[in-house]
């Protein structure tokens, strides 16, 4: 099988107060997914709008950060983890020529068996202001193919409308990054939106886990939605079990 892993190629995210804050991608949300779809035996290749190299959001790979995050973990877990994802990311050669998403047309997306879009805050920067990321995702949808995306790059589903001007994804049950988990990072009040918001103004049903930090996966007909960094095993492993089932 072929995936197509999706992500964001900005460096920086423009917050409402005029700050350039230092971003990109979240290393958890793409280095699990990709070793778990690489050790199916799947074929990966990575898209980034105008086929930029990603940067990866270096507090994602900062083990004290990590730890302060979710302080009941380990900190030798903590740090193990952050240079996993650093050896990972260094050796992807996927990630330093990523393909030109507008490049892709629909024969292309017919050429893979899903789309997984990877998330970080430097998502909200570029993934829905992209009209030829839409365009992939109704070639995606008209063609049946599972989606699977995290935290944020459910961004890249804002901007998606049918031939009628509806949302595709209405009524659908799905989760997110939350509203509480942004009001504990240092951009709480500064973002340019609320991912949680905007998906419930969209028409999702939004479901949270009880904690925040906990990992929480949904899955509604062939969309799959994890809602933080710490759902991404579950949210791969899920995605495979549909790649699985066709």
């Amino acid at each position: 099988m072929k995936i197509l892993v999706v992500m964001t190629a900005k460096a920086t995210l423009h917050l409402l107060d005029g700050e350039q804050h230092p971003s990109g991608f979240w290393a958890e949300e793409f280095v699990v997914p990709y070793t778990l779809f690489r050790a199916a035996g799947h074929a990966v290749d990575v898209a980034t709008i105008g086929g930029e190299a990603p940067t990866v959001d270096q507090t994602s790979v900062d083990a004290q950060f990590l730890q302060w995050v979710r302080p009941q973990g380990s900190p030798d877990e903590d740090a193990a983890n952050a240079a996993d994802y650093v050896r990972v990311i260094e050796q992807t050669p996927q990630l330093k020529n990523p393909l030109v998403l507008e490049s892709l047309g629909e024969k292309d997306v017919a050429g893979y068996d899903g789309i997984y879009i990877s998330g970080g805050h430097g998502a909200i920067g570029d993934l829905p202001k992209s009209d030829e990321l839409a365009q992939l995702l109704r070639w995606a949808i008209a063609q049946d193919k599972p989606i699977a995306t995290v935290c944020h790059g459910h961004t890249a589903l804002l901007a998606l409308r049918d031939g009628e001007g509806h949302w595709p994804f209405e009524g659908y049950r799905m989760t997110a990054f939350s509203h509480s988990e942004e009001l504990v990072t240092n951009m709480a009040g500064r973002l340019p939106l609320i991912l949680e918001a905007e998906l419930t103004r969209l028409g999702a049903r939004y479901e949270k886990a009880e904690a925040i930090w906990d990992s929480h996966v949904v899955v509604d007909r062939k969309l799959t939605t994890g809602q933080n960094p710490y759902s991404s095993k579950a949210l791969a492993e899920t995605f495979l079990r549909q790649l699985e089932q066709g």
